[in-house]
């Protein structure tokens, strides 16, 4: 792990983009029609581009000697911190729209707080995420919308399928941080990962009663992780890290318990990270010294 938290922080967030943004890319000639084609090319562009502005601020602030490009794809997996969501694969359409719901709907709360961060770098560099980061949410939106609540039972059933499959490991986005405790009293991280949880459960339920989908929120079992070595080797699984639960309280959906062990934000990937590493990485590995 970094021994600066700051350097935890921002692979965290900046692996999240890459990550997910090179998943939106293979959507590319196989979306449902032509217009999201589009849509998911748009994003997968925005995604990467935040991402090198997040890995440029921990360059220029003296916390790495790597490049964008060195650490965008120069790392050994073990060393990606990204949500294990964001890597898991595209699977069908509704399993992505639903993902992508809850990513955006949760980075969403994490840009807005990182905005009125101490670090001058990051909190600049958040102002401009944010604008097309809301372009995102909207299309998340607009999906849901469609999916939830259009006149299709099949289409609403498959979405709730990938919201059902995909909460656990979305509730493991905000996973605490190595260092979180040093980065919230200096205020580089405004408010702790488990208060955003908090406030992004409490939208997330609303929304999901909303259209009568809240039974996706429902306790749900513990989150297996998987580790990848630094070999390349096939992954072995871990059992040691499950997410919060979620209830209903008082007329609001929130937590329960807490996050045990180490998941993504510690390295620590499924079965599907490597192969994934190895194609996003290969031409890179191929020509050391490579430029994005």
């Amino acid at each position: 792990m970094p021994d600066d938290p700051r350097l935890s922080l921002i692979l965290a967030l900046a692996d999240d983009e890459l990550i997910l943004g090179h998943r939106h890319s293979q959507w590319t000639g196989w979306a449902p029609h032509i217009e999201e084609d589009l849509a998911f090319s748009s994003i997968a562009q925005d995604e990467m581009a935040h991402a090198r502005m997040l890995y440029r601020v921990a360059r220029e602030s003296g916390l790495t000697d790597r490049d964008d490009d060195a650490l965008a794809l120069g790392r050994p997996p073990e060393e990606y911190l990204n949500a294990v969501l964001c890597e898991r694969p595209n699977g069908d359409w509704g399993y992505t729209v639903a993902r992508q719901y809850l990513y955006d709907t949760a980075d969403a709360i994490r840009v807005q707080v990182l905005g009125d961060s101490s670090w001058r770098a990051l909190a600049d560099a958040m102002k401009v995420i944010e604008l097309e980061e809301k372009y995102h949410r909207d299309h998340a939106v607009t999906w849901f919308n469609r999916l939830a609540e259009g006149p299709s039972l099949t289409a609403r059933e498959r979405f709730a399928e990938g919201l059902t499959t995909a909460i656990g490991e979305a509730i493991a986005v905000f996973e605490p941080l190595s260092g979180e405790e040093e980065l919230v009293s200096e205020g580089v991280l405004p408010r702790s990962n488990e208060d955003m949880l908090g406030d992004w459960l409490g939208e997330l339920g609303e929304a999901l009663e909303a259209s009568s989908l809240d039974y996706v929120l429902a306790r749900h079992g513990p989150v297996g992780e998987m580790v990848p070595t630094g070999s390349g080797e096939i992954p072995v699984e871990s059992v040691d890290f499950t997410v919060p639960g979620v209830v209903r309280r008082d007329g609001r959906w929130m937590h329960e318990g807490a996050f045990a062990g180490a998941g993504g934000r510690r390295g620590r990937h499924s079965e599907d990270f490597l192969p994934l590493w190895e194609e996003m990485t290969a031409l890179y590995r191929a020509h050391p010294g490579a430029k994005w």
